[in-house]
């Protein structure tokens, strides 16, 4: 019984330092962003960038994310026809 009762207050005594540090990372945080927010740049990606270079890479990723999915898509043509030429082979020489 004795062993709980000291646990508890240890558990107690790392929670309260746990959540002293979670509220001076978030103060440094917010100091950061609005440091950077006054400079007129925002996080994104883990980066600090203006508004207009965040459209840029939006756009850029948007032409990126078509060019994959096309990729995609012709290597499914490419799988396919593969298929096709390999099923031809077998029934021509492994069929009679």
């Amino acid at each position: 019984m004795a062993k709980m009762k000291k646990d508890d207050a240890l558990t107690l005594k790392i929670r309260e330092l746990r959540e002293r540090a979670r509220e001076k990372v978030q103060k440094e945080l917010i100091k950061e962003f609005e440091a950077h927010k006054t400079q007129g740049i925002y996080p994104w990606e883990g980066i600090w960038l203006s508004p207009q270079d965040i459209r840029k890479v939006q756009e850029k990723m948007k032409t990126r994310d078509k060019v994959v999915f096309l990729e995609i898509i012709l290597l499914f043509f490419v799988f396919g026809f593969f298929s096709y030429v390999l099923y031809r082979l077998m029934k021509i020489f492994l069929l009679p």
